[in-house]
């Protein structure tokens, strides 16, 4: 009799395991990178990439990540599925940066100026008036300008485990501060103003020059360090101003347009070789279609965060003096780019805005 209860309890076991189931076995959980998911109703795998950024879902930044799930997932069938982070969950820049390097993340949102810290050559991109206008600066994002495929050349030449996939942006950069008015440098220099810069030894520099004293600190922090007195002034752009509420603090807005700024969505290699092979194309592609997409996009979208500002109470200056800006940095072209080894990076720019 026991012999017979022990039997059945044995099946009863088997039977129980077998109607629980389980993941297969040739299919890892995605812990952070790009991995193997549950299947498609086809039963084919789906590989996840995961992607970060500091930026809310209103801002340009986390739109990319957007436009690039939405073409990668068509493209591919639902074969590629893409998961966004935005609002700094993963870290702010640098921290997410390192671990698409170290294979925790699959791509992340760069600014040029915090990527330069890794492709010292990208300083020359934080030079404020490079550009001479929107359009130039379009054209030189295009995936066939001979500036994109230097930019693309010169982060692969570091072997840094990261590759650049995408360009994007946040719109043209501004100044707000909670002191004045600025329409010239004096103006600036006479507000003694301290200004929140990125971590870029050029940023430093140039805001230096223009009479600003300048700390480096996270975008995030900034709108606490101004409550506090710790910072009265930040260069961005109105959009990215907009969405972190500065202008709650900082009323004055001078609409220096100093830089279209030059920002990335990287990948990390170990990305490319978790996904199969057969998708690369497609994945390649749809990073770049995002890519172009939001510059499209960005004159109207800046112009959208410009009346919001209006509408809430900030002073907008337009009147500003360019030109006396500019020319205090005349001689920075050249030595930013002797410095960094970018001079071929500066005679391309300023061959693709030639006239």
């Amino acid at each position: 009799m026991k012999k017979m209860l022990t039997a059945i309890l044995v099946l009863a076991m088997l039977f129980s395991l077998a109607a629980c189931g389980g993941a297969p076995q040739n299919q890892p959980a995605n812990s952070g990178g790009s991995g193997e998911t549950n299947g498609d109703k086809s039963g084919s795998p789906v590989y996840t990439i995961t992607a970060g950024t500091e930026s809310t879902e209103e801002n340009l930044y986390y739109k990319t990540l957007a436009f690039f799930k939405e073409y990668v997932e068509e493209a591919t069938g639902g074969a590629i599925a893409v998961k966004i982070y935005p609002n700094s969950e993963l870290g702010d820049e640098l921290s997410m940066l390192e671990q698409a390097r170290s294979g925790n993340l699959d791509a992340v949102v760069v600014g040029g100026g915090n990527l330069a810290s890794l492709v010292p050559e990208l300083q020359l991109l934080s030079v404020p008036y490079l550009w001479n206008s929107f359009e130039d600066f379009q054209n030189a994002m295009n995936r066939d300008s001979e500036v994109w495929k230097l930019l693309v050349d010169t982060v692969a030449s570091k072997n840094a485990g990261v590759s650049l996939v995408a360009p994007t942006t946040i719109g043209s950069r501004w100044v707000a501060n909670t002191k004045g008015e600025i329409n010239t440098p004096e103006e600036m220099k006479s507000l003694g103003i301290t200004m929140r810069i990125q971590s870029n030894p050029t940023e430093a520099a140039v805001w230096s020059a223009f009479g600003a004293n300048v700390t480096n600190m996270p975008m995030t922090d900034v709108f606490t360090a101004m409550q506090q007195g710790v910072v009265d002034s930040v260069e961005n752009s109105p959009e990215i101003m907009y969405n972190y509420k500065i202008h709650e603090n900082a009323k004055y807005f001078s609409a220096t347009e100093h830089n279209w700024y030059f920002a990335t969505v990287m990948a990390g290699d170990s990305m490319w070789e978790r996904i199969p092979e057969e998708y690369h194309e497609a994945v390649k592609k749809a990073f770049l279609d995002a890519g172009q997409k939001i510059i499209e996009i960005t004159p109207e979208t800046q112009q959208v965060a410009i009346d919001k500002l209006a509408e809430e109470g900030a002073i907008i200056t337009y009147d500003v003096d360019k030109e006396a800006f500019k020319a205090m940095i005349a001689d920075l072209y050249g030595s930013v780019a002797a410095e960094n080894g970018a001079e071929a990076l500066l005679e391309a720019c300023n061959a693709s805005q030639a006239g």
